[in-house]
């Protein structure tokens, strides 16, 4: 399968580019945090517990100073909520994911956002799961680093040893205290993994268990904890969502146990289009996208 025209597939370098994307275009830098409702209100029964709620998290690859209007995605999450059954699942894609973007033929997952921006990388998901998406929220790295450092930091299992110069990351195995910059390090490093992508992919999803595990804590000893931590990232984001809903999408997380929070990437092999570096996903996705519509949790 060929790459869409006129795009260019580059390999992950110092700055760990990876997907084939025309220049994104110049623009303001745009806000630390950005929060959108994706078709209007229509997330009003996914609120209330009616279905499940489908959330796209989304991890700018902007560094500081770079507009992040057109950057590539650094990480792509889909959060499933089952809010009757009080249980949950993260399911990571790997950015280098060969997929059809609406409109551009097939490229890496993560060029969509270029393409089109948030907006556009939903309707990639969307098409590629079956399932429709709430809301989404994409963050940068300095806002992971500002919210983490907001929280006094998190508490964090590190799977094995990570020494890698790309990213930062510069740990032993164990448990870890970590910084916003500590966190944004582990959440990036791919070459200290035989699986690269896929455990990348992994590693961001246990830095939400640990955000909700820490949140989870603070919220029993204090529920005014959900003030404070909504305080911390608010002068950062750009939403079209009312402070209301945005509470109640917050409440949300006081819902679900952490226990009960599943942290799965979408199954997939490497391969190569061109002289690009990808990943396939595997037929076993299907029913696993199936499974999330149905009951939003894996």
């Amino acid at each position: 399968m060929a790459a869409a025209a006129g795009v260019v597939v580059a390999r992950g370098g110092a700055n760990e580019a990876s997907a084939a994307s025309p220049s994104p275009t110049p623009s303001a830098s745009g806000a630390p945090i950005d929060i959108h409702a994706v078709h209007g209100a229509s997330y009003l029964p996914a609120l209330q517990g009616k279905r499940p709620l489908f959330i796209l998290l989304i991890g700018s690859g902007a560094h500081p100073g770079q507009s992040v209007q057109g950057s590539l995605s650094d990480s792509i999450h889909l959060l499933g909520i089952n809010l009757k059954s009080r249980r949950a699942t993260i399911l990571g894609f790997p950015r280098d994911s060969w997929v059809p973007i609406p409109g551009h033929g097939s490229n890496k997952i993560n060029a969509a956002s270029v393409y089109g921006g948030p907006p556009l990388l939903v309707q990639t998901v969307e098409q590629l799961t079956g399932i429709r998406i709430d809301f989404y929220v994409r963050t940068t790295f300095w806002g992971l680093t500002n919210l983490v450092n907001g929280v006094g930091g998190l508490n964090v299992n590190v799977p094995q040893a990570m020494h890698d110069s790309y990213s930062g990351a510069n740990f032993s195995k164990g448990r870890h205290h970590l910084t916003g910059r500590q966190a944004l390090a582990f959440a990036r490093d791919r070459h200290d993994f035989a699986s690269g992508d896929f455990a990348r992919s992994a590693n961001q999803a246990t830095l939400m268990q640990a955000a909700l595990a820490k949140f989870h804590r603070l919220f029993q000893q204090d529920p005014a904890t959900l003030f404070k931590w909504i305080a911390v990232g608010y002068s950062q984001i750009q939403t079209n969502v009312p402070f209301p809903m945005l509470l109640d999408l917050a409440l949300t997380a006081t819902q679900i146990p952490n226990a009960n929070v599943n942290n799965k990437v979408v199954p997939g092999g490497g391969g190569t289009e061109g002289t690009a570096s990808v990943v396939f996903i595997s037929p076993a996705a299907r029913p696993m996208f199936a499974q999330m519509k149905a009951r939003g949790y894996l």
